[in-house]
Formats: structure tokens, sequence, C-alpha cells
């Protein structure tokens, strides 16, 4: 199916109300929404509930999208409004007067923009990890979005240490044969590893 094909039909199954169209739109930005949040109200479980309210009204206008651009940008000006909100309700502090004063502008906002484009990039490497095998996928969430030891992951998978090294090593050369430029791979990890370090993870060594 090509993507013009594809679009109209997992457009065309968000409207009827399908949750496997709804969890594909989940998979691919949530991670990176929980990113960009973070990286404006300073605050993880904000970020995450910011981001999970967003879906929650996103499934409620399911029906109201005509292209999956439109629904992204439903996703990002939602969450955007909703860290602005966050902000505005905290304690009433300098810092926070400060960041509402930036979020504000009429102008783009440049610490916005640079978070919306990490989080671009998070969601092209989310997308890579999800085509992974199941097995690596899982091990490779446990390692590096959940930030358990090979030794724990191994207990918890009842495999050996050695196979969730192997597949972790496998995921990397995975993920750094996909992003071939050099350039975009540095953004790639710096991008990603600012998203672990933001949502409170273990960091992603390469």
């Amino acid at each position: 199916m090509d993507q013009r094909a594809f679009n109209t039909d997992i457009m065309d199954r968000l409207k009827d109300g399908d949750e496997a169209a709804y969890t594909v739109f989940f998979n691919t930005y949530y991670s990176p929404l929980c990113y960009f949040a973070a990286q404006l109200v300073r605050d993880r479980p904000a970020a995450e509930d910011i981001v999970k309210d967003t879906f929650i009204k996103l499934w409620k206008k399911h029906k109201d999208f005509e292209s999956p651009q439109n629904v992204k940008a439903f996703l990002y000006i939602t969450v955007r409004n909703a860290s602005l909100n966050f902000l505005r309700h905290m304690n009433v502090r300098e810092t926070a007067q400060k960041e509402i004063r930036y979020l504000s502008r009429d102008r783009e906002d440049a610490q916005v923009l640079n978070s919306m484009i990490k989080a671009e990039i998070i969601s092209k490497v989310h997308y890579q990890i999800e085509k992974f095998p199941e097995k690596r996928r899982h091990i490779f969430k446990l390692a590096y979005l959940e930030g358990l030891k090979n030794e724990e992951i191994a207990t918890k998978l009842d495999i050996s240490v050695s196979t969730v090294k192997t597949q972790k090593a496998r995921a990397i050369l995975a993920l750094r044969g996909h992003f071939e430029n050099g350039g975009l791979l540095m953004s790639l990890v710096l991008a990603l590893s600012l998203a672990l370090a933001a949502l409170g993870q273990m960091p992603l060594l390469w």
C-alpha cells in the first residue's frame, strides 16, 4: 500500500472509531509529545498527564480530522496550549512568569520550535523501534526506555544475559543502519538522549 492509500485508509478507520487506527497515532506520537511537553513544563509527570489528556481529546474528536497532518497539528497545538496553561496555574514564581511570557510571544518561539524539531526526530526513531521483532523491541524498551539492567531484563523475560546483550546490539545496529547519514545520526543520538533525560529515563549509549 502506498503512502497516499495508507493515509486515506487510516483516516477512514479513525473516523469510524477504529481503536487500532487510533493506536497507530498514539504509538507514533506519545513519546515525542512527552518529550515536547517536558521541555516546556520541566515536569515529567505533568508532561505525561498533558499528553494523555491530549490523546483523550483526540479520541473524542476522531471524526473531525481529514488527514494525518491534521491529527499531528492538533496534537502539537493542544500539548503546547496545555503546557502554557499548566505554567499559568503553577504557584506564582518568577521563573514560571518568564516562561509564560516567552511562550506567549506572537512570533515563532525558538524554544518551542527547537523542541518540536527534536520531538520529530524522536518520533522517527520510535517508528523504527516499533518495527523491530517483538523480542528485540521489548528488550530495547526495557533497557533504554525503562532503564533496566541486563540482569534485570534477563530475569524478567526468563532469558540469558547474553541474549539480552545480543538483542540490544542488534537493535542499535539496525538504527544505525537506517540512519546512515552521519550528521542525522548524531542529531538522533543527541535528541533521543535528551528525550530520555527529560523524561527521567536512562540515557541511550551508542
